[in-house]
């Protein structure tokens, strides 16, 4: 009998990580994680976040070479990246221009002067759907209305589906819900995109890519292994950390930050939170934090560029040492009242927001302080979504899991997580969630697993 083996691989912006998963052992057998090759293009404004998906392609294609180096048997591959970001495509299925990521802003500009609408929330109320700046119809949108679509573009899909097409050499994209709705103006109720409320802001919806089940089979390789269509990362992380959907959240703390959970159905009920399809049915409420793990960055540059100053040298590692400032700073003692607002890049509903630093004394300010109030405002943000998900009638959640190398590194973040949450955190079993996630989506799309309701139980060994 052949090993139960299917591969994984996550496009992430800032990294791209692949790994071979053994369903029977319920173990990875061999991963491997590299630092993201494509440097972004020349940027003519400061909010613009482009990379080269060619680049990109070259790259996962070496992952995927030394992975079938160690297991040439390989039963199938699923996909996964970043979402909302796009790539357009000529008629040969190459890409025409750059990748626009979802950390792209040049829909969150005005559309006129000051007072006018965002390019986004133009878009948004012509459609009837929210979409964000970030988001590929979005993207498009402003690419669009300064005609600045690239000349013989036929089509966009993500940079997930654009692997897959490059993978299996196929020139038309094909892409599941959970992508197509974070591309934006994506229907729960049709499973679809609504090409009537697209076109009503002016959009040739002959661009859009035909949306198929997830775990549909696109191609294979030359090798001959089946590659399937992708998953957003979001859905995959969920689907490679939580055994138990029903009665998990999921907190991610990495780039950005994200609370997630399973509900069978979404109540029609205004939420800050976002509604996304997930593979398999039900839906995944989602709650974003934009900043993320960016907001601790953003005090370690702070502090590394004070002791650059006076050294006169770069500091080797200045997470270390914030670390021990956490650990020599009681919290509630020295920092108490001291707060921080961590919303640095806004919202996702409103982009123009910021962060703040607020409560600050004679006693409390100082460096110890500063790092445990960033990492309170980060789990206060994400806390702020749990009364969202009890608006939609989810019932009481006993476990919370967490994912994201912020988590992973911080024991300090994860007290604070509890202690919001009142529940133990439990890191998820493998740090590569979403290219796990991804694997178990080509083994359901390959028959090794029945249906995305069972993946779940291949996510841990057996006790010996």
């Amino acid at each position: 009998m052949e090993p139960m083996i299917t591969a994984g691989l996550d496009i992430g912006t800032t990294s791209i990580s692949g790994l071979l998963y053994d369903l029977e052992k319920r173990t990875i057998l061999h991963s491997l994680t590299e630092a993201q090759a494509s440097l972004p293009f020349s940027l003519n404004q400061e909010w613009e976040r482009l990379q080269d998906p060619e680049l990109i392609v070259k790259q996962v294609e070496h992952i995927l070479e030394r992975l079938l180096a160690h297991q040439p048997e390989v039963a199938g591959i699923g996909l996964t990246g970043a979402m909302h970001g796009i790539v357009y495509l000529d008629k040969r299925g190459r890409a025409t221009g750059p990748l626009y990521t979802w950390q792209d802003g040049r829909a969150g500009q005005l559309t006129r002067g000051t007072g006018s609408p965002t390019y986004a929330q133009q878009f948004s109320d012509l459609t009837g759907y929210t979409v964000a700046p970030g988001y590929g119809l979005a993207t498009h949108y402003y690419n669009l209305c300064q005609q600045l679509v690239p000349e013989g573009a036929v089509g966009f899909c993500t940079i997930a589906d654009y692997i897959v097409m490059r993978l299996v050499n196929v020139d038309i994209p094909l892409i599941d819900a959970t992508q197509a709705a974070g591309i934006g103006g994506f229907s729960l109720r049709t499973g679809d995109f609504d090409r009537t409320a697209i076109s009503m802001a002016g959009i040739d919806c002959s661009l859009l890519p035909q949306v198929v089940p997830s775990g549909s089979a696109i191609g294979s390789t030359s090798q001959g292994i089946p590659v399937y269509t992708s998953l957003g990362d979001n859905q995959a992380s969920f689907l490679g950390s939580v055994p138990l959907p029903g009665e998990t959240l999921l907190l991610n703390i990495g780039t950005g930050s994200q609370l997630s959970a399973w509900l069978p159905h979404c109540v029609n009920i205004p939420s800050a939170m976002e509604v996304r399809p997930f593979p398999g049915g039900g839906v995944l409420m989602v709650g974003a934090a934009l900043s993320g793990g960016k907001s601790y960055a953003l005090l370690e540059g702070f502090f590394r560029q004070l002791i650059t100053a006076y050294t006169g040298e770069a500091p080797a590692d200045v997470y270390s040492l914030m670390l021990r400032l956490l650990s020599e700073e009681v919290p509630g003692r020295g920092s108490i009242g001291l707060t921080v607002n961590t919303q640095f890049l806004g919202t996702r509903t409103d982009p123009e927001k910021r962060g703040s630093v607020e409560g600050i004394t004679l006693e409390n300010f100082t460096p110890g302080g500063l790092a445990h109030a960033f990492l309170q405002g980060m789990v206060d943000e994400l806390y702020g979504f749990l009364a969202d998900l009890e608006q939609q009638g989810a019932a009481t959640f006993s476990r919370l899991i967490g994912s994201g190398n912020a988590l992973r590194t911080n024991p300090v973040l994860c007290a604070k997580a509890e202690a919001a949450f009142g529940l133990p955190l439990e890191l998820g079993e493998h740090a590569e969630e979403a290219a796990l996630g991804a694997a178990l989506c080509a083994a359901v799309g390959g028959g090794e697993i029945s249906s995305f309701s069972e993946a779940g139980a291949y996510l841990k060994a057996e006790p010996s």
